[in-house]
């Protein structure tokens, strides 16, 4: 089977890389992390295993930081866009979906994380929710 490769870059554009599709799971997070390095209501994840994501432009240009014992997140040292998540228990790697230049195939699935969402923001689609993550 071919996967399909997705472009994507951060803001500035020093950043690029490619995902290969299909993910193993997308969703929309709203944990209280995910709200405040998003600076929004929660932020669009692809999970992908360490296989299916290639850094194309701009590695070292890429910082991190440990945001919890399960999670290191990696973002452009110039531009701060968050460019992934990576779990080292599971090996999966959370990929922001709005940093994709191309159109990716799959859509979120589920909300995840909703027992911390922001209290102001309501959900107004019909897709699953979680109060936790179902899956790594």
């Amino acid at each position: 089977m071919t996967m399909k490769k997705l472009q994507g870059s951060c803001l500035c554009g020093q950043v690029r890389f490619t995902v290969a599709e299909p993910f193993l799971y997308a969703g929309y997070c709203h944990c209280t992390m995910c709200r405040k390095a998003s600076a929004a209501v929660g932020t669009a994840v692809a999970a992908v295993s360490p296989k299916q994501f290639q850094i194309t432009a701009g590695a070292g240009g890429l910082k991190s930081y440990q945001r919890s014992e399960k999670t290191h997140s990696y973002f452009c040292g110039s531009c701060s866009s968050m460019v992934y998540g990576q779990k080292p228990e599971t090996g999966v790697l959370h990929i922001r979906m709005g940093l994709l230049d191309d159109e990716p195939s799959e859509q979120p699935q589920a909300h995840i994380f909703v027992a911390s969402k922001a209290g102001w923001y309501s959900i107004q689609d019909n897709l699953p929710q979680f109060e936790q993550a179902p899956v790594a």
